[in-house]
């Protein structure tokens, strides 16, 4: 359910309660942690401003108390389709601190993912660049030493075998845009729901079955350790039973 966040009201001299719209994993007046549904933008879109996304949703909550210019910025993103933890700074001082700690690898960010096909290895990394393709919007695997191209390192491990597919944990080093997504479809198994990149399975509803469990840094301000899990969302969980009866009648 939707949780409340106590904020300090500038006018009343005195802490009310914020109910915000978005259920949460942690929330104190400088930061939050969303459990961001599937379907939803993190940010708006160029030339978006008035999306619904989690941003302005947040906005939307604390202009009923902080005013007007309430303030939110991401520290990270997920995809639209990626269901999970995401933190959001509530005052400059925290994003410009939180966005550092993040470029310092100072975040801990765990995945699960129902992939087609199971990888041979347990276990592996990926350590592959990603390109954008400007003309297409995509990225893609860059095909050569001289194209343009960003770092990109994944590893992932066998959770389960599920016959005809897997689930796997995915941790990452870096962060770029839709690298999970594109390093598994690398390696021969792309991620359930993912009609961008590759799927053949199309579940009811479909997005890439992909969840953002875990989520662990130190508080930006304080250095305290914040340490956030999430469960798989509904459809998630119903294509992973569907997937373990499956391969039990194999």
């Amino acid at each position: 359910a939707p949780s409340g966040l106590v904020a300090y009201h500038p006018n009343r001299r005195r802490e009310v309660q914020i109910r915000l719209s978005l259920e949460t994993a942690y929330q104190d007046e400088h930061l939050v942690v969303v459990d961001k549904p599937p379907g939803l933008l993190t940010v708006p879109t160029d030339g978006g401003a008035n999306d619904d996304c989690v941003l302005n949703r947040l906005r939307d909550d604390l202009a009923r108390v902080r005013g007007p210019r309430a303030y939110a910025g991401a520290l990270h993103r997920l995809d639209r389709g990626t269901s999970g933890l995401v933190a959001v700074a509530l005052s400059r001082e925290c994003h410009a601190a939180g966005r550092a700690a993040f470029r310092d690898h100072a975040f801990v960010r765990r995945y699960l993912a129902l992939v087609e096909g199971v990888p041979r290895a347990a276990s592996g990394t990926i350590d592959l660049p990603i390109a954008d393709d400007y003309e297409s919007g995509r990225r893609h695997i860059a095909r050569d030493d001289d194209e343009p191209s960003r770092r990109a390192v994944t590893h992932y491990r066998v959770k389960e075998r599920l016959g005809r597919a897997a689930l796997l944990e995915v941790e990452l080093d870096t962060g770029r845009q839709h690298q999970i997504r594109l390093h598994l479809r690398a390696i021969g198994h792309p991620i359930v729901g993912d009609g961008v990149y590759g799927s053949k399975e199309r579940p009811s509803g479909s997005r890439p079955l992909l969840h953002a469990c875990k989520l662990a840094f130190p508080h930006p301000l304080t250095g305290q350790p914040i340490d956030c899990e999430s469960e798989p969302p509904g459809d998630f969980a119903d294509a992973l039973r569907r997937l373990r009866a499956g391969a039990s009648r194999r």
